[in-house]
This record gives structure tokens, sequence and C-alpha cells, in this order.
């Protein structure tokens, strides 16, 4: 019994120590307090695949190169602005804001052409055309949410819809704008606005108005987008020292 039992235990302690805790840390859990280079290798590739996704991503077009768009082709740039993921900050930033801008300083550009305009003149002209559009805007999209049926008035409260304000009136600075600098060709570019009623005329079919309240719908967009910018440019004229 007792060479039994020695056998037995020189049998059982014959296996080596170290290959014992070998297969015990292979069988244990890695250790995740270190860097993993497998994990690191494959979190680089998934980031170079993100990385790749982000540049292959089709930017967003200009809001002034669709603006033309629109004007030289109605129904598809009316339908590439839809398509487009153009915010109303961007439309603003990018085409708004800029033809505000050259409006203002073409009211500058008159006293070139006619030396019995001054300078304070010339500069209450630029902020009363800055301001009527600039607030144009605003007044624009609190007046069609008030005014409008009440199944149409989330349609200014999408971004397509204030895209759609925004354009429209971006195309009315541009004419006006054409006006004031070319002042010989007066008596023509004064109805290049009929160019911007026009251009309503043809995107409100994007604005899904119901199909027998359209005509009287567009007619009012039209009233309004033409009507506000020239109604706050005469009131503050009206306010403002001359």
């Amino acid at each position: 019994m007792e060479d039994k039992e020695t056998d037995n235990i020189y049998i059982y302690n014959e296996e080596p120590e170290s290959e014992w805790q070998h297969e015990s840390d292979a069988n244990s859990s890695l250790d995740t307090s270190g860097p993993n280079f497998s994990q690191v290798e494959t979190d680089s590739e998934d980031s170079d695949r993100n990385g790749n996704k982000g540049d292959d991503k089709v930017p967003t077009p200009s809001a002034l190169r669709l603006m033309f768009k629109v004007m030289s082709n109605p129904i598809e740039g009316w339908k590439s602005v839809r398509r487009a993921s153009l915010t109303p900050e961007q439309a603003q930033q990018n085409c708004f804001y800029p033809l505000l801008a050259i409006l203002a300083a073409s009211k500058f550009a008159l006293m070139a052409y006619n030396p019995n305009i001054k300078l304070p003149d010339a500069l209450v002209d630029a902020v009363c055309s800055f301001v009527s559009f600039f607030f144009g805007y605003f007044c624009l999209l609190i007046i069609l949410k008030t005014i409008m049926p009440e199944e149409t008035r989330h349609i200014f409260d999408s971004n397509f819809g204030k895209v759609f304000i925004i354009l429209s009136l971006s195309t009315l600075c541009l004419f006006y704008t054409l006006a004031e600098a070319l002042p010989m060709l007066w008596a023509i570019l004064i109805f290049l606005p009929l160019w911007t009623i026009y251009l309503v005329c043809r995107g409100t079919k994007f604005l899904k108005f119901p199909q027998n309240k359209q005509i009287s719908l567009t007619f009012i967009l039209c009233l309004l987008i033409v009507g506000v910018p020239f109604a706050i440019s005469w009131l503050l004229g009206l306010i403002l020292p001359s």
C-alpha cells in the first residue's frame, strides 16, 4: 500500500509545473490592462474605413449655385434644392447675406452717376435696403404661418420651405442690385422682379399646396415675397431722417 501510494504520488507529480501553468494561463482571460495589438490594428482599420466613407460623402451644393440653377431652369433647379441637404443657415450665409451686402453697397454706386446724391442719403438707402430684406425674411415666415391655412403652415417650418423663401428673396436682391448699379437700364431692369414671381410660381408645386387652393396660395406667396421687403423699405424711409 505504501509503495502504491508512493507510486501514485510520483505519477501525480511527474507533470512539470511549468506546463501546468502554461495551460492555465492559456485558458485564463487575457489581460486587458495593457495594449492589445490585435485590437489596435482592428480599430485602426475600422477608423480608416470610416474615414474613407466620410471622404466619399457627396458635399452639399453651394446655395448660390443652386440659386442660379433655379433662375436658369426653375423646375430642375427647385428639384436640386429639394434633394440637397441645404439648411436655412447655409443658404443665408452662402447666398442671402452676401447678396444683401452687395445690394447695400450698390446704393453708394449711385453717387458716381448722380453727384447730387450725398453720402448720408446713400447711407440711409443702404440701411433701408439691407434691413428690409433681412427682417423681411423673418416677417414673411411669421405672416405665412399666420394667414396660411392650418394644413399648410408646417411647410414653412421645414428646411425646404425656409430655403425656398431665402432663395426667392436672394433673386430679388440680385435684380435690385443690377437696377441700382446700372441706372441707365432702369426702364428694363425694373421688370426683373417679375422673374422672381415666375420662379416662385414654378416652385410652389414642390411645396405641395392643396390642389384646390394652389392658385390662391401661390398668389399670396408671390405677393408677400415681393411686397414685404418693399413695404418695410418704404416704412423705414419715412422713419429715418433723409
